[in-house]
């Protein structure tokens, strides 16, 4: 149950934050990288978006808010590692300050 009302929360704040995000282009702090970064992980084990790491096998659905890192800002971008926690491959996103995320990339 608690899993379940985790999962709304996150998909509540990932639709405010795209939101306030895109009215007149506003920046998202990195909190708010983290959190998109966790919902597209959850979204790349269900499609293939188009990204480098394709789509994501079943085990980072285990993926929790402590295996998210923002490692580094750049001007117009978030750096976020995501770490898968039963095999402990690591994988990148690039997210706008906007909110878009631009690219998702391995570790290799």
């Amino acid at each position: 149950m608690k899993a379940i009302i985790r999962t709304l929360f996150l998909v509540a704040c990932i639709w405010q934050s795209a939101a306030f995000a895109h009215q007149g282009h506003n920046e998202i702090s990195s909190e708010t990288a983290l959190i998109i970064a966790n919902k597209s992980v959850q979204q790349l084990t269900f499609k293939d978006f188009g990204y480098q790491v394709g789509k994501l096998d079943a085990s980072w659905k285990s993926a929790t808010d402590a295996n998210f890192d923002v490692v580094e800002m750049l001007e117009k971008a978030f750096v976020v590692s995501a770490t898968n926690p039963s095999t402990n491959e690591v994988i990148y996103f690039e997210i706008a300050k906007n909110g878009k995320v631009l690219s998702v990339k391995g570790s290799e």
